[in-house]
């Protein structure tokens, strides 16, 4: 009698070669992709009435807080620091979920300006993000295309160590973080960020809200006091035939260094008490597309300050660009950039400081 249930020589060797595709699949499934890239940028930079200190580092973030020097008639720069190499990583399929990482630089890094500089380092997991990046409080798809390395007015333009979740809800999102604290003297909490995001065909808008806990002791001038601030923003892009159209709008207290690369102090001392600024900014960019090569983008934004009741001086600026696209790794533009910060009585400016600057680039990227 023969045994139907007995294996046979050929069912055990296709079971061996089931199992051992599996476990090949299983390992197959995992994917590693290491990325190099970056850019080089050519500026060539002549500024008129430039009041800053005239650093590079101030060329590529407008801050208008001196008075202009006596001898101050124009300079021209030429700068390629803000050329930039970046590392990234993704590995998908592994037995936890999917990951990312990035590494980035670029080499405005200080007085020298010629050390690596780094911008971005942190890694992804699902929909975890761990590192430093740029800060959940900003909306980097409401940022209008200009030859100036961030510089307008109204801006949050900030990068930090930080720790964020991301919720997705379909074309939508939540995001949570708590980030590196940026304005407190002594902090002992993070600075806490959310970020509402819904995307369609019609472009993106985001809203977005800050806290922060800000705690200052001195033992010197017995100044020991804490403040809670607050701030909010409304950002987005519109599409429209072809053209697009960016807005910010961004209120609230104790910003400082959050907006305008701190061209307004967080907060000052009234009576051993802290007292925080207040401050409203705008921003309106409008790109035209001209052909399938050739583009402009014009842009206003102002921002208000006070501080303890006081006007500090409004900050103002315009762009007009024309940017050259031949192919899409590769860039030529022309800029004109007028800036002013108005004179008052609480800022000690001698007179309203004003910025006139033309810019030129070229840009490559790999």
């Amino acid at each position: 009698m023969v045994n139907n249930n007995k294996p046979t020589v050929l069912s055990k060797l296709v079971a061996s070669l089931i199992i051992t595709g599996c476990v090949s699949s299983a390992h197959a499934e995992i994917e590693t992709r290491n990325e190099f890239s970056g850019y080089i940028k050519l500026d060539a930079i002549f500024s008129q009435e430039n009041d800053g200190a005239g650093a590079l580092r101030e060329q590529a973030l407008l801050t208008l807080n001196e008075n202009e020097l006596e001898d101050e008639e124009g300079d021209l720069t030429f700068s390629a620091f803000e050329s930039r190499i970046k590392f990234s990583h993704i590995r998908t399929g592994t037995p936890v979920g999917d990951f990312s990482a990035v590494v980035e630089g670029d080499f405005y890094s200080g007085a020298n300006q010629n050390i690596f500089n780094l911008r971005h380092a942190y890694f992804t997991h699902e929909n975890l993000l761990l590192g430093q990046t740029w800060s959940t409080f900003m909306d980097l798809g409401a940022l209008a295309e200009t030859a100036d390395f961030g510089g307008p007015a109204a801006r949050i333009f900030v990068r930090q160590p930080q720790v964020r979740y991301k919720i997705p809800f379909g074309s939508s999102s939540l995001e949570l973080a708590a980030e590196e604290p940026l304005n407190s003297p002594d902090p002992i909490l993070p600075d806490l960020v959310a970020r509402y995001t819904v995307k369609g065909d019609f472009g993106h808008l985001t809203l977005g809200a800050l806290y922060q806990h800000i705690n200052n002791e001195e033992e010197e001038s017995d100044v020991d006091d804490t403040a809670n601030a607050f701030a909010g923003r409304i950002s987005g892009r519109l599409n429209f035939w072809g053209d697009n159209l960016k807005f910010a709008v961004i209120s609230g207290t104790g910003l400082g260094r959050y907006l305008n690369f701190n061209d307004q102090t967080s907060f000052g001392i009234v009576d051993n008490d802290i007292e925080l600024s207040e401050q409203t900014g705008f921003k309106l960019a409008y790109q035209h597309v001209y052909t399938s090569t050739l583009r402009s983008t014009i842009r206003y934004a102002q921002t208000t300050n006070d501080l303890d009741g006081e006007d500090t001086g409004d900050f103002t600026s315009f762009h007009v660009n024309l940017i050259y696209n031949p192919y899409k790794p590769l860039k030529f533009g022309a800029e004109i950039i007028l800036a002013e910060k108005e004179a008052t009585e609480a800022n000690g400016f001698e007179e309203d400081l004003e910025l006139k600057r033309f810019q030129l680039f070229g840009k490559y990227n790999f």
